[in-house]
């Protein structure tokens, strides 16, 4: 791996500089969780919506509205 970096610093100057030494377990802060944001709830709230709504589609016995509704979620999620 020392090679592509010293092509990099050859062709551009610059080298990065990475520490790679492992974190001490015992000074990590134990029991912390990422917080839990709007956008989190947001998310989840729309995907378990998205998903009951197709669940109950085809238990209702209509798989091509349960196909759209997924396809226009994935072209939502994907595209915006």
């Amino acid at each position: 791996m020392e090679y592509p970096w010293l092509f990099l610093e050859a062709l551009t100057g610059f080298r990065p500089c990475y520490i790679s030494e492992e974190i001490d377990a015992r000074h990590q802060a134990p029991g912390i969780h990422p917080p839990v944001s709007g956008y989190r709830i947001i998310v989840t709230l729309v995907v378990a919506s998205v998903g009951m709504t197709k669940s109950a589609l085809l238990y209702g016995q209509e798989p091509m509205e349960a196909t759209t509704v997924e396809c226009v979620f994935g072209v939502g999620v994907f595209t915006g």
